[in-house]
């Protein structure tokens, strides 16, 4: 009798530390479920702005040129707008995906924590790359714009003007754009950044889905059973 209480005793406290872990594993979850609405937040965001961008410039696309136009200038003006629709149109897709395949693979990975791990970091490492293709599309477009001032027939003292006033805003843009990028924006690699991934639980994230290892244990010992 006494060696069947020890017995029991030994499986609740398995049971109980089983719990903690788990209940650990599931709060750090949780707190990577942060970081990933808020990347997710992020691409919806950039892809939005990126359709709202290259509406205009697929606009500007669909005008002809007008016959007489200069060759050089002709395709300084198509090179810009064709690029920079082209660069819209990826972000559009790979914002999209990221979204979709990203929460996606954090909620049903094969590896648990370690599939949410994944995703909140490539999300995070893809995320400057949309950013700055985003800033270099509002370049590209700035230099569509000011082609296609010379594109159509004006005086030129118009055009002078124009360009002029788009080279102002081109800067009062780049300047708010390089202060905010100081002032708010964490380096991945700085020690002012911080993630939810606990680093002192690591021994605990190789756990795979319960369900999973109990059909495949119980697949093998019907085989060997077989056998």
């Amino acid at each position: 009798f006494g060696s069947s209480c020890s017995s029991c005793v030994v499986a609740m406290l398995r049971l109980y530390k089983n719990e903690v872990v788990t209940n650990v594993a599931v709060e750090q979850a949780e707190v990577r479920q942060l970081e990933l609405d808020w990347y997710t937040a992020n691409y919806w965001l950039l892809g939005s702005s990126a359709t709202f961008l290259g509406g205009f410039v697929f606009s500007q696309l669909c005008m002809p040129v007008p016959e007489g136009t200069d060759p050089v200038l002709e395709a300084m003006y198509l090179l810009c707008t064709a690029g920079c629709l082209g660069l819209m149109l990826c972000m559009i897709v790979w914002t999209t995906l990221c979204c979709i395949w990203g929460p996606g693979l954090a909620l049903r990975g094969p590896k648990g924590q370690l599939s949410v791990h994944k995703a909140v970091e490539f999300l995070g490492e893809g995320q400057d790359v949309i950013y700055y293709l985003f800033i270099l599309g509002v370049i590209v477009y700035f230099g569509s714009t000011c082609t296609l001032v010379w594109v159509y027939p004006s005086r030129q003292s118009s055009n002078v003007a124009c360009m002029c006033i788009l080279f102002a805003f081109l800067v009062v843009v780049m300047y708010q754009f390089l202060c905010l990028d100081a002032m708010l924006k964490l380096r991945a690699s700085g020690d002012e950044s911080v993630d939810g991934k606990i680093f002192g639980f690591r021994h605990y994230e190789h756990l795979s889905d319960l369900d999973s290892v109990a059909f495949e244990l119980s697949r093998v010992e019907a085989n060997n059973a077989g056998a």
